[in-house]
């Protein structure tokens, strides 16, 4: 779980600093799959529990950040910009994607034995 953390860290920062072609996608969606990585590599430090329970968490935690901002509850500042500030549909493909991808990633580390994975 750190070192699917450390990648989901990466990835969000490049998406942030990020410039080139592409970047309302890159910033918008990929950010979205590296902040469900971190989030289910979050639960993962947090909470020993089954692959399918963390994933399970990890979705419950993405909806409600869209529903959220549906409902206009967006916090000001720095929370606005963590959250979001506008509900999008395809957030939901990138939370998935990010999901698999972690619990991907996971299913690989258990196999190799790599208990920092």
């Amino acid at each position: 779980m750190v070192l699917l953390g450390g990648v989901a860290l990466a990835v969000g920062a490049f998406t942030l600093f990020y410039r080139g072609p592409g970047q309302p996608f890159i910033r918008g969606y990929v950010s979205d799959v590296s902040a469900t990585m971190l989030v289910y590599a979050f639960l993962g430090l947090l909470w020993r529990t089954t692959a399918a329970r963390r994933t399970l968490a990890t979705a419950a935690i993405a909806v409600a950040v869209e529903f959220y901002q549906i409902v206009g509850m967006t916090p000001p500042g720095i929370g606005g910009v963590l959250v979001g500030a506008f509900p999008d549909p395809w957030d939901l493909v990138a939370y998935a994607i990010g999901m698999v991808a972690a619990l991907a990633w996971e299913r690989r580390s258990v196999r190799s034995g790599d208990q920092t994975g």
